[in-house]
């Protein structure tokens, strides 16, 4: 399919739905094409059309992004054209294809203050902490650290609170409960990993993350309960 076609559909099939002229105008192609194309999305059951208003709902737009990334367009372009929440839910689709428990928007206190992270995903004795970002290409190394270094911060006074959240991850014994921060981000960061906190883009997040998960490990930082 057309690039900018279903960037432009991913983009305005929101609650505001968009008819075709509305995608016409915006891409400039020809009309017969964007009616077969949506038409095609349709029997994919990725769009809902009604009277030539196109509509997808949120879990629609989930499916449309991930279909638009198996066709070959470049993911940050993908995410950039959904919204905040849905590039959050893109990444909790992959920890959970990949066997991963998550919570979304975890907010705890500690003895100094309350906390929030935003995603963190738990499978056996592993429990990643995770900081979603919209990076921007422009930002320098000193932003990268003090990002990083706030993840960190966040993951230590969870772990300084965690014999009171256990029941939140259905945990018996401590000892052996491994916790690692990182960053997930749209685009590519000044470092791959920094002070052992790795720090990279969703398109490398499958690869570099999960499947290599256990060759990297030695490498990143892992705290634990003391």
């Amino acid at each position: 399919m057309n690039e900018k076609l279903l960037l432009t559909i991913i983009k305005y099939a929101t609650l505001n739905s968009v008819n075709n002229k509305k995608i016409f105008e915006e891409t400039q192609i020809p009309k017969n094409t964007i009616i077969r194309n949506i038409n095609n999305l349709v029997e994919y059951n990725l769009l809902t059309i009604t009277h030539g208003i196109v509509e997808a709902s949120f879990d629609q737009r989930i499916q449309l992004a991930i279909y638009a990334i198996k066709e070959g367009i470049d993911i940050e372009k993908v995410c950039r054209a959904l919204s905040w929440r849905e590039f959050e839910d893109i990444v909790i689709l992959i920890l959970e294809y990949n066997g991963f428990k998550t919570l979304k928007h975890f907010r705890f206190k500690s003895v100094v203050r309350r906390f929030e992270i935003d995603i963190l995903a738990y499978r056996d004795s592993l429990i990643l902490s995770i900081d979603c970002k919209r990076w921007k290409r422009s930002w320098q190394k000193v932003a990268t650290i003090r990002v990083i270094n706030a993840q960190v911060e966040r993951t230590r006074a969870l772990i300084q609170s965690f014999s009171s959240l256990k029941n939140f991850f259905k945990v018996t014994n401590l000892i052996n409960i491994r916790f690692i921060p990182l960053i997930v981000t749209f685009s590519e960061t000044p470092y791959k990993i920094y002070e052992k906190v790795p720090a990279g883009p969703i398109f490398h997040f499958q690869s570099f993350f999960l499947d290599e998960m256990n060759i990297h490990i030695a490498r990143l930082m892992i705290l634990k309960v003391s």
